[in-house]
């Protein structure tokens, strides 16, 4: 099989074309990570809207005001000041997939639109986003991409570029990371920045925590920072948003260590967090099945790297996830992470049947494990 160059990032991409000034007449901002069509879009304006001609050289058509022609003939318009006239229409294509109302009705043909997207000239800018799909829920409220596909494949068509965000890999996140600091005039240590990434919510797809929650975090963290240049684990340990799975796996090593008083603690922390009795236990009987599955492979001769491989791979956890698992369940004899594993179990089904009460159900879990 050939070698395929990994895809870069749109991120990326859009950086180093607005640093080589080759951003073309249309581009089309879109994806599921929100916040950066929403950065992207306010990053173009920036650069080629001058401020103080924004109320001339800018001009934003409502999605439902869209006229091809009209279109055609703003962008043909001179700009006063600045570098663009740039054109801005939001959310063209909505969460759901849809077109404006004109184009879904017929009263304006999409042709018609496409067709005009290879007349906007070099020097304006047309800049179309679309809202982040809806992927979850029911069948018929989930987005349908065809039509987004298809403006993505005319805006390309007409020379324009297509700039899709989608959620950022580990490496990525720490380049947004570490980017956001600069402009803050930070710095971070590599176990700071190593925290960061791997102890919020990001990677989750059980947490809703997206770009948008992780740069409120980031922006809680400078601020706490105050003069401080470096940011150090006092700022993480006071204002960031710590995903649950690690909260949870932290009570876990805890009872593992025999330290059931801190077990408690963080149990308790948790809970005065808002987080639910449930859904705690719900993580730790997750957790615990992973690191029985690791003790397992472990015991017939499995090496670190191959439990790992075997987690991402079959279980889908993130590496760094598989690692503290597979790590933790070496601290313990096989018979010994099967019991808390059953322990966990049977607590859950007391819960769910109603013979216990739930916090009194995670109480008794960390007293009797181990």
């Amino acid at each position: 099989m050939a070698y395929q160059k990994p895809q870069e990032h749109a991120f990326l991409k859009i950086e180093k074309d607005i640093k080589a000034g080759s951003i073309p007449g249309v581009v089309l901002l879109c994806g599921k990570e929100a916040y950066l069509t929403d950065h992207y879009r306010e990053r173009l304006i920036d650069e080629f809207v001058e401020p103080a001609a924004a109320a001339m050289d800018l001009t934003e058509i409502d999605r439902e005001k869209v006229d091809p022609v009209d279109l055609v003939q703003m962008a043909e318009t001179i700009s006063l000041l600045s570098p663009r006239k740039v054109i801005l229409i939001r959310d063209f294509i909505d969460e759901r997939g849809k077109y404006p109302k004109a184009f879904e009705s017929g009263e304006i043909e999409p042709k018609a639109f496409f067709a005009c997207l290879s007349q906007i000239p070099s020097e304006s800018l047309v800049i179309l986003t679309a809202s982040a799909p809806i992927t979850t829920g029911d069948y018929k409220k989930k987005s349908d991409g065809r039509k987004l596909k298809k403006l993505g494949d005319e805006v390309k068509k007409a020379g324009g570029n297509l700039y899709d965000f989608g959620p950022l890999d580990p490496g990525q996140l720490n380049s947004f990371v570490i980017g956001r600091m600069k402009r803050a005039g930070k710095e971070c240590t590599a176990g700071a920045l190593r925290r960061i990434v791997h102890e919020t919510g990001y990677s989750s797809k059980d947490v809703n925590y997206d770009l948008y929650a992780l740069e409120n975090d980031l922006k809680k963290v400078i601020a706490h920072a105050g003069e401080r240049k470096t940011i150090t684990d006092e700022d993480l340990d006071d204002v960031l948003t710590i995903n649950p799975e690690n909260n949870v796996f932290h009570m876990l090593d805890a009872i593992i260590s025999g330290r059931k008083d801190r077990a408690l603690l963080l149990l308790n922390k948790q809970l005065e967090d808002g987080e639910s009795e449930f859904g705690i236990l719900s993580i730790a009987v997750r957790q615990l099945e992973l690191m029985f599955i690791a003790a397992q492979l472990r015991q017939e001769g499995a090496g670190p790297g191959q439990i790992t491989s075997y987690l991402v791979k079959e279980e889908k956890t993130q590496k760094f996830r598989a690692e503290n698992v597979m790590k933790a369940s070496s601290r313990m004899p096989l018979d010994g992470v099967k019991h808390m594993f059953l322990s966990a179990l049977s607590v859950e089904e007391h819960v769910k049947t109603g013979l216990m009460d739930s916090r009194l159900a995670l109480e008794y879990f960390i007293s009797e494990s181990r």
